[in-house]
């Protein structure tokens, strides 16, 4: 999994009508294979984790270091469970 952190800088080349709205520095996490879906309609915990962290400015959490040590802690707990054959969203008994 990569943690990199969101940077709008050429974004008129990316085909957008408008600067996005995403902070900048905030975290991104990619999985390795760089899909963030395995089918249409069938979202990775990685796109799931990335909407929760654009949404820690609305959450309390204003300041990008703690973007960052939230999207940190939860890379590392989703490696962590991933050593063990154990996915981010498996059933509440496959977690403990």
């Amino acid at each position: 999994m990569i943690l990199s952190y969101f940077s709008s800088q050429g974004w008129q080349s990316w085909g957008v009508e408008h600067r996005p709205v995403i902070p900048e520095g905030m975290p991104v996490l990619i999985d390795d294979d760089l899909l963030f879906e395995d089918g249409p309609a069938v979202p990775r915990p990685t796109t799931v984790i990335n909407r929760w962290l654009r949404l820690l400015p609305a959450s309390g959490a204003p300041a990008p270091s703690s973007w960052e040590n939230y999207a940190r802690a939860v890379k590392e707990w989703t490696e962590f469970l991933a050593e063990h054959g154990v996915g981010l969203f498996d059933s509440r008994d496959r977690l403990k």
